[in-house]
């Protein structure tokens, strides 16, 4: 899916005011009655506005995703100008999705859950390229071996490597006017 190509209303205005100028100074300069600068330099114009944001799109195409993997967690700029983070401490769960054609190396997805609306969707080649693995091995309990069997898997599957251990025990409530100050005793 291409991304789509937005022309500004300044811009359009713009394109229609050059574009208007070169039809209309064409005429005159073809006949020989003036220059051919005023139709040239207009059209000029008008193809800087047309091309301009195409231009940018494919800069930002080719600069694709980046991935920025702190001390405090992990940043994935998309090209078209998004962010997606999670924080190390909201991290809930890290999983690998395998998709249909799990032979091509654009298949595989690591998806990083944070909680609330935080997260982070990390495609395999951008992962290889920031070395996501080794920064995800250092979670404790890590599975490696489910990395290997999703490498593995033909089809799409979800795989879990990592989730985040609740806190064992119970715990119970106890409503305010049921708790008693402590007595003092005196020796």
């Amino acid at each position: 899916m291409r991304p789509a190509v937005v022309f500004s209303t300044m811009r359009r205005v713009w394109m229609a005011v050059s574009l208007s100028v070169a039809l209309l100074s064409f005429y005159p300069a073809f006949v020989g009655r003036t220059s051919w600068w005023l139709p040239g330099l207009a059209l000029t114009f008008f193809l800087i506005f047309l091309i301009e944001p195409l231009l940018l799109t494919w800069e930002l195409r080719k600069s694709g995703d980046q991935l920025q993997i702190t001390d405090e967690g992990i940043l994935r700029k998309l090209a078209r100008g998004q962010n997606e983070y999670v924080r190390w401490d909201d991290l809930r769960e890290v999983s690998m999705v395998v998709g249909q054609n799990a032979a091509a190396p654009d298949e595989y997805f690591y998806v990083l859950a944070g909680s609330g609306k935080s997260g982070v969707l990390v495609t395999q080649n951008l992962a290889v390229r920031h070395d996501l693995l080794s920064h995800l091995a250092k979670l404790p309990g890590f599975d490696h071996r489910a990395v290997a069997e999703a490498m593995s898997a033909m089809g799409a599957q979800r795989f879990v490597l990592w989730r985040c251990r609740t806190i064992a025990g119970e715990a119970t409530v106890i409503p305010m006017n049921r708790i008693e100050p402590p007595t003092r005793t005196l020796h």
